[in-house]
């Protein structure tokens, strides 16, 4: 594949090419409509990207919303906001923890799991095609450089486990 480092400047020499924080942003950005997109297609409606956040966070298992907060890395009070505009639209239940009968634990309900389905299936057509446009060698470098930046900046960890710091 063609050498992509920018080449051109402007009159003061700065890179005339989009800088790497911004080509992040800008697939960032794809991502996100691409999964809305997905979600959509399938036939749910009414779904929010911050309630994304909490889908992946959930299905790996129910949490209490002190752990569900911890996992997304927002407050309490911001949790719980997405997590009652959740139940309301049919994604998530509490139910009673039988560990503890203060807490509450959350759960994905069919409808939050068929959110996760389809941007997961999503998800691996985006790979597939960037690894049909670009090759193999390039998308597995570019996961490479993308897990060497998160290792670098201490959310590898987190990346690995699904926590992703919810930008709300």
């Amino acid at each position: 594949m063609a050498d992509r480092t920018p080449k051109r400047t402007t009159s003061r020499g700065e890179p005339a090419d989009p800088d790497l924080a911004i080509l992040l942003v800008g697939a960032s950005r794809v991502v996100a409509d691409r999964l809305g997109a997905a979600v959509e297609a399938a036939g749910i409606e009414d779904m929010r990207t911050p309630y994304g956040f909490v889908v992946r966070a959930l299905a790996e298992r129910p949490r209490t919303l002190t752990e569900l907060a911890e996992v997304l890395d927002v407050s309490k009070q911001a949790a719980i906001k997405v997590v009652d505009e959740m139940e309301r639209r049919g994604f998530l239940r509490r139910e009673p923890d039988p560990q503890d009968r203060r807490a509450k634990l959350l759960r994905l309900t069919e409808r939050g799991l068929a959110v996760r389905e389809a941007a997961l299936a999503e998800s691996g057509r985006m790979e597939a095609e960037l690894r049909e446009v670009a090759g193999e060698a390039d998308v597995d470098a570019l996961r490479r450089a993308v897990l060497a930046l998160l290792e670098r900046h201490e959310g590898l960890e987190r990346a690995g486990t699904g926590a992703a710091r919810a930008v709300w």
